[in-house]
């Protein structure tokens, strides 16, 4: 399970004067008192932290615990998530026990998804607790003899009886190696009972042992060690925004980069916002519904604007990278922190996402605007405002740029004419030119030979959809025919249906470390990129590019702009008619299709993807920033946390019905184990049983608990009725 953790940096410690002591006690001492008053008289002043033998300790712990127990005057001590008792664990049984280094990784997890908060417990546990040296002093003298965690109780009940409470963090989580402390485990008192059946962490611990059961990754931590923050913003679309964010986040070690993206919960449901600690984060640290679903962009949104200033203040956000507003609202560019705007397509300024409409757009007033939404095909997608309702959000759009002086980052300068041709306001915005880094060490292929009048073997990569060329291919396949083999490579449902129609080979979905065998077996002369409309870069292009396959892409945006027409690729009108033309030349001239090929045996990989972080810090110049900044307590409970604690406790109710209803089934097996007449009606009765059960459980299961909380009473009913008729089975069994 475990994943290789990134280090963590920590700024320099504090005087050691200013620092707690750590005292880590026998496991088996029957007077940890008498040893506590000898550290504490050699450390006059000082907190007192308590560990355990072979206790795990993760970042910045103590600095973590000295947070909690000091968040206010009636706070005598804190400790962390540790399972060694239901009081404090977080990991369940099935899935310990975990080795150190995945303790490391639970940790990290916990600090990022916890919401920094901070819990009354009634009993501490000696495995990490840090107390505060007045609560200390105050109660060590009358201390007597006995265990660590006896000792601590009797602490615990002395600073109760002195209005001083103990704490339990959201926030931290200590493994152990080896047995638990004697005593921990017990749950003997009413107050602990009461606190391990109505636990305030059920949602995290849902989440974290989710997050396990799929193999958790390391994930970053911020605020906790001194690495910057910045906040990504964007959609959940895939594509090229989801590869450039990862690859972004993953050539960046000196930031912590955070993900911010929503999604519809389902068609006619409302808007989820989530948020990941990192691009590699296996779930959301953050969930958020709102009930104003964004459909396309809101011009503002109360529930939103509160979400990012919870994310800002709880994360330390210092800047914000908006790499899309789609399911977003404009309040994204109004936040007090420097924004930049990453032009990954034309939206919002264009509500098609790319200007096509009659050839490539030169205007678009409000006129244009309307006409777009009423004929144009590629421009379906956003339906839920009015031409008028979304001139009005652009302009808005327009002017936060222009009033705070947002920067902008084009990957073409093919993006910046357009765009400034579209809304000409857009000229006064400063526009920075960065092209996306690709890392793309792998050898070119060679370059198969092809002589006069042979066929083509030509390959059509990535996904097709209708602005990818979908149709222009279609309607090119006949001219094709006799020209070319066509395989389409990474098309997705569409490109395989395509492959159907047209009767050509297809590979639906590729890694992309496999690009290069899949296209050295295929050893093709020629890949056809053939959207329709003005791309912005073209990963698909530099990936061609690295691998030596000559491309015939569509005059447009882009690929005009990168591609020197017979030296670099070939360039044809988006057209069906213009690509079978260059086809056949190419065909009957294959010296041109080998000169581009040794010409890219030499051509440069272009920028990486740490050259482009590079040009992007240089752009948003931060600091690095003290460790251990966050504050404690700021967390919020959302729509989502607060049903987590009536879940947990509606589970706890099932599980017991769950448990009674078992035994009940157990009795019924049992009886007619020993039933020894009529043993046919017996056979047919369990299978009877056994298929009612079979329903049974498939309607709770469709109840889907996990994710539909307010489900729980029904669940509830239907396990009565299970075990009410179950009991009177056996009760009929017995009488027989």
């Amino acid at each position: 399970m475990a994943a290789q953790a990134p280090p963590l940096t920590r700024a320099p410690a504090a005087a050691d004067s200013a620092t707690a002591v750590r005292f880590v006690a026998t496991s088996e001492s029957r007077d940890f008192a008498a040893e506590l008053r000898r550290v504490a008289a050699a450390h006059v002043g000082r907190d007192v932290i308590v560990l355990a033998q072979g206790a795990v300790l993760p970042f910045l712990f103590d600095e973590r615990l000295r947070k909690a127990a000091c968040a206010g005057p009636g706070i005598a001590a804190a400790v962390p998530m540790c399972d060694v008792s239901p009081l404090y664990e977080l990991v369940g049984e099935e899935r310990r026990p975990l080795g150190p280094e995945d303790a490391i990784l639970v940790d990290r997890s916990a600090y990022s998804m916890g919401l920094r908060r901070y819990y009354e417990v009634p009993r501490i546990h000696p495995v990490c607790a840090y107390i505060r040296r007045d609560a200390l002093d105050a109660v060590l003298p009358a201390a007597g003899h006995g265990t660590a965690q006896e000792i601590l109780d009797g602490f615990v009940r002395a600073w109760a009886s002195r209005g001083l409470s103990c704490v339990l963090t959201d926030y931290l989580y200590v493994g152990l190696e080896g047995e638990a402390p004697r005593g921990a485990q017990s749950l003997e008192r009413i107050e602990e009972q009461a606190f391990a059946r109505h636990h305030p962490l059920g949602g995290l611990r849902r989440a974290m042992n989710e997050a396990l059961a799929n193999g958790l990754p390391a994930v970053s931590t911020p605020g906790l060690d001194t690495k910057p923050v910045q906040l990504h913003i964007m959609h959940y679309w895939g594509g090229g925004l989801d590869r450039w964010v990862r690859d972004f986040a993953r050539a960046d070690a000196s930031r912590v980069n955070l993900i911010l993206a929503t999604y519809r919960i389902g068609e006619n449901g409302g808007q989820r916002v989530v948020l990941y600690s990192d691009p590699s984060a296996a779930v959301p640290v953050r969930t958020w519904d709102i009930a104003r679903a964004i459909r396309s962009t809101a011009a503002g949104s109360l529930e939103y604007r509160a979400i990012l200033e919870q994310v800002i203040a709880e994360f330390d956000v210092e800047a914000i990278v908006v790499s899309s507003l789609i399911g977003h609202a404009l309040d994204a560019l109004a936040m007090p922190v420097k924004t930049i705007v990453v032009c990954h397509d034309f939206y919002p300024v264009c509500q098609a996402i790319n200007p096509q409409f009659h050839g490539t757009c030169v205007r678009c007033t409000a006129g244009d605007l309307a006409e777009c939404a009423r004929a144009n095909p590629l421009n379906r997608i956003f339906v839920d405002q009015t031409s008028a309702e979304w001139n009005e959000m652009r302009s808005r759009y327009v002017e936060l740029l222009l009033e705070r002086r947002i920067e902008m980052v084009v990957p073409s300068r093919s993006v910046e004419e357009t765009m400034k041709r579209i809304e000409p306001r857009l000229a006064a915005a400063p526009m920075h030119l960065i092209p996306h880094g690709v890392d793309a060490d792998v050898p070119k292929l060679a370059f198969p030979p092809h002589g006069e009048g042979e066929r083509l073997r030509l390959v059509v990569l990535g996904r097709l959809s209708l602005h990818k060329g979908m149709e222009l291919l279609r309607a090119a396949k006949e001219g094709l025919a006799p020209l070319a083999d066509v395989v389409i490579v990474g098309g997705g449902g569409n490109g395989a249906r395509l492959a159907e129609a047209c009767g050509w080979k297809c590979i639906e979905k590729y890694d992309l470390d496999d690009l290069p065998g899949i296209l050295a077996d295929i050893a093709p002369h020629a890949a056809i990129l053939a959207s329709i409309v003005p791309e912005t870069f073209s990963y698909t292009l530099s990936e061609l590019w690295a691998l030596g396959v000559p491309p015939l892409a569509t005059a447009l945006g882009s690929f005009q702009e990168r591609i020197a027409d017979g030296e670099t690729g070939f360039l044809f009108k988006p057209d069906a008619a213009s690509l079978v033309k260059l086809v056949a030349r190419l065909q009957r001239e294959p010296g041109r299709l080998a000169s581009v090929a040794e010409r890219l045996v030499a051509h440069p990989h272009g920028r990486t993807t740490a050259e482009m972080v590079a040009a992007y810090h240089a752009l948003v110049p931060l600091s690095p920033r003290p460790a251990a900044r966050f504050t404690v307590g700021i967390g919020r409970e959302n729509a989502l946390t607060e049903p987590y604690r009536h879940l947990n406790e509606a589970y706890v109710h099932l599980s017991e019905a769950y448990d009674q209803v078992r035994g009940a089934y157990e009795q019924v097996q049992e009886a007619q184990r020993q039933a020894t007449a009529d043993h046919e009606r017996a056979r047919a009765e369990i299978a009877g049983h056994l298929e009612a059960d079979a329903k049974r459980l498939q309607r709770l299961e469709a109840l889907e608990l996990r994710t539909h909380w307010w489900r729980a009473g029904i669940a509830q009913a239907m396990l009565d009725d299970w075990h009410e008729k179950i009991r009177s089975e056996a009760k009929k069994e017995k009488q027989k």
